[in-house]
Parts: structure tokens; sequence; C-alpha cells
């Protein structure tokens, strides 16, 4: 089991609709196996998140665009950190440049979680047959997001980036 350890949203505020949602688990012990913490995450009540503005509590089969059973530990793929930086910075930037204060807090907060972790996985594009009814609102300019496992710190961070 994971402990919910909270979460931050980072909304850009420059009239692009982006935001990136990040939920913490921790574990008082040693973390289990990649694919173990994996499951775990897609079996936390959190994860049934439609980030359409009801969190969690809207508690639907759903996750994201994408409806709740069309995803598995399968459909993480390893990732690379370099190439999730920049995948996440070219397109938080896509249409307008970030305010400061906002480049400082994904710095802080999504791309030092990046650099620190001993495993990231990204969830792969599923595709648009996977959406729910109306998935394709959540997914206009990208759908992106990340499980970051620090082993050291037995922690774990879900990070979803995408707009509404």
């Amino acid at each position: 089991m994971l402990d919910d350890q909270g979460g931050q949203l980072i909304n850009f505020a420059n009239s692009t609709f982006q935001w990136i949602n990040i939920k913490l688990f921790g574990s008082a012990g040693e973390l289990p196996a990649d694919r173990d913490v994996l499951a775990r995450v897609l079996a936390d009540p959190r994860y049934r998140d439609s980030y359409a503005g009801g969190g969690e509590a809207d508690a639907a089969p759903i996750h994201g665009p994408f409806r709740l059973d069309a995803i598995t530990v399968d459909s993480f793929e390893p990732a690379d950190a370099a190439t999730e930086i920049a995948t996440l910075g070219e397109w938080a930037q896509r249409y307008a440049p970030l305010p400061e204060a906002v480049a400082e807090q994904v710095e802080t907060e999504v791309y030092q979680r990046i650099r620190a972790a001993t495993a990231r996985y990204r969830l792969r594009n599923l595709g648009e047959d996977q959406f729910h009814e109306w998935g394709f609102a959540i997914d206009n300019n990208g759908f992106h997001e990340l499980v970051l496992i620090d082993r050291p710190c037995r922690s774990v961070a879900l990070v979803v980036a995408s707009d509404d």
C-alpha cells in the first residue's frame, strides 16, 4: 500500500488552460518492484480522476481522457529524464511563455523530481479509441503522464500535464 502524501496543482495562468497535477505517495518501508508500484498507483482511489475539476471526488471509472479499464501496468513504458523534461518543456511553452513564477514551480516541483527519480515511467498514448465519452475535452494539446519512483526517499509521484 502507498500512503497519500498530498499533492499540488500548477496552473499556468497564461490563457492556455494548461496545468500540471502532482499526486504524491510514500511508503513507510521499502518500495516494492516497479511493476508493483505502478499497480498500486493504478489501484489507488486518487487515480480515478477525470482532471476536469472534480478531482478524485468524481470517482468515475476514468482517468484523464481514458477509460480506466484501458490502463494497465503494461500501458507504461520506461522514460528517460532528459527526454521527458524536453517533452514537457516544449508542451508547456507551445502556445505562450510560462510566467516566471510558474516556470520556477515547474523546475522545482516537476523537473527536479524527474531528475531525482530512480525510475520513470510514461503512460503511452493509448489512442482516441480508449477515450471515455468526453475524453476529447481533456486532450486538446496533449496528455502527459509520468510515474516517478524515488527509492531512497521511498516516494512516488504521479505527474499529469494537460489542459482543459
